[in-house]
């Protein structure tokens, strides 16, 4: 039987070790490269015009979405501040490839192409769906019912690539293709589509309460049936060490909650992505 002495030099030895466990850093920041830990900060960029994923709050400075709300958990649990900055959509990449930015999020979906220029970082689902005006609206759940209309989209987004691949299929069925507009940002392409210059717009699944709730005209939201893809944070594709810090975050935020309070607070739950992951378009 150990003497109380023994005992004593014993639990002071464990507290000391619990200190020491305690002020140690988290696994996501030790995996962090040195000179960004040595900075503090990582900027970001976004397209802050796509509700609920991000978009400026009243006061035109402050960042609101699930996406602000992940990029500030993965900050905290990083021990670094998240500069974002909004940019156009289509500079996202460039300015990730180029170093401008340390990481981009923007709802961006995580294809095999775009996996050859950045590397994604993935936490969510997502899924483009057809918005129309409702007094006008004539979509079904059959893509083909969209052929012969004019169609919108934001330039450099997956929407256009789907609205072709749509226009493709019209015309193998002996239908006449889409006539697809392109606009250089979210709110021009909802102006389009109030004004009736176009038929119907693509976004994503997750914008309908948005969408819905600060439309000038009632909506009408069908399922044409678009694939599910994910999407994440990029940086580049040399940036390994950032890429595994950013999905170790992630993880923690899993882990003890968070992830599932934030996706819960904008009524996505069931976008949610159970394990995060990098580029998942290759992996999974």
């Amino acid at each position: 039987m150990p003497t109380v002495s023994g005992l004593l030099v014993a639990l002071l030895a464990v507290a000391w070790c619990m200190k020491l466990d305690a002020a140690a850093p988290p696994q996501a920041a030790s995996l962090l490269p040195a000179d960004i830990r040595a900075a503090g900060i990582l900027t970001l960029a976004t397209d802050a015009h796509h509700p609920p994923c991000e978009s400026f709050a009243e006061d035109n400075r402050t960042m609101v979405g699930f996406e602000p709300d992940i990029w500030n958990a993965i900050g905290a649990r990083l021990g670094v501040k998240i500069v974002p900055v909004s940019i156009d959509f289509d500079g996202l990449i460039p300015g990730v490839q180029s170093g401008r930015y340390n990481l981009a999020m923007e709802c961006m979906s995580d294809d095999t192409q775009r996996e050859k220029q950045v590397t994604f970082i993935d936490y969510a689902y997502a899924t483009a769906v057809v918005y129309e005006l409702a007094s006008t609206a004539s979509a079904t759940s059959d893509p083909l019912s969209l052929c012969g209309r004019v169609a919108a989209a934001q330039i450099g987004t997956d929407f256009v690539a789907s609205l072709e691949h749509v226009s493709q299929s019209c015309i193998a069925h002996g239908k006449a293709p889409l006539s697809i507009r392109q606009f250089p940002s979210n709110a021009a392409v909802l102006l389009a589509l109030y004004a009736r210059r176009v038929d119907f717009m693509l976004n994503d699944l997750d914008a309908v309460s948005e969408l819905k709730k600060n439309a000038p005209a009632p909506l009408k939201v069908t399922d044409v049936g678009f694939p599910l893809f994910t999407v994440g944070a990029v940086v580049k594709t040399a940036d390994t060490g950032l890429a595994h810090a950013l999905l170790a975050a992630l993880e923690e935020l899993h882990a003890d909650g968070g992830y599932a309070a934030i996706m819960k607070k904008w009524d996505i739950t069931a976008l949610s992505l159970k394990n995060p992951g990098i580029n998942l378009a290759n992996t999974r």
